[in-house]
């Protein structure tokens, strides 16, 4: 029997999931958590073999949740909504064992959800093959700066509102504008939207 444990902050979701998989005899749904704070704990009580897990747990990403959790831990296989390339190679290169998109039929599933517990890894051949040439993803700061950008703040309202120096923004956007090869703020904020790094509409 393969132990589950469902990672998603939106409950209609999970309660779908969770009666979609209720058919696989094989599959046993043994806990659940609706954020990142909620994972160790969860696996913990749990003891699952296998950790399914949305990309996006409200305002957080998780995309990190393998090298965070360790070596120790069960594997992480990712689902979500989103299959940007950048994602994907976070996931992979951050230790994820599969990516699967949510309008992933059932049987590719819980075939992957079969092949991560027994020890597999469950990438598609063309979101790896797109996650090759994707740009890396901004860091956690960086992706801060870019938001607030986004939303018409000045390097000085940056600096204050992120705590830290204004020339310390200034220096996070030369490096930000030199990796993705723009030239002004405005191109940075649409680089980001379409790589799916921010979302103007939350």
């Amino acid at each position: 029997m393969i132990r589950l444990l469902l990672v998603d902050d939106h409950p209609v979701a999970m309660a779908g999931l969770a009666a979609t998989l209720a058919d696989a005899a094989d599959i046993e749904i043994v806990g659940s958590a609706v954020s990142l704070a909620e994972i160790s704990p969860a696996i913990a009580a749990s003891r699952p073999d296998v950790v399914l897990c949305d990309v996006e747990l409200g305002d957080e990403r998780a995309l990190n949740l393998p090298r965070d959790l360790g070596e120790e831990a069960p594997p992480v296989l990712y689902f979500s909504s989103y299959d940007y390339p950048s994602f994907i190679r976070a996931a992979f290169e951050g230790g994820a064992a599969g990516y699967l998109v949510k309008s992933a039929p059932l049987a590719d599933i819980v075939a992957a959800i079969r092949t991560v517990a027994a020890g597999g890894t469950s990438f598609e051949r063309r979101h790896l093959r797109a996650a090759r040439g994707a740009p890396r993803m901004p860091s956690a700061r960086e992706g801060q700066v870019i938001s607030c950008v986004a939303a018409g703040s000045t390097n000085a309202e940056i600096g204050a509102e992120l705590g830290i120096d204004e020339r310390t923004v200034e220096s996070h956007l030369r490096r930000l504008f030199d990796r993705y090869g723009v030239e002004s703020r405005t191109e940075l904020v649409k680089y980001a939207v379409r790589a799916g790094w921010i979302d103007l509409n939350r």
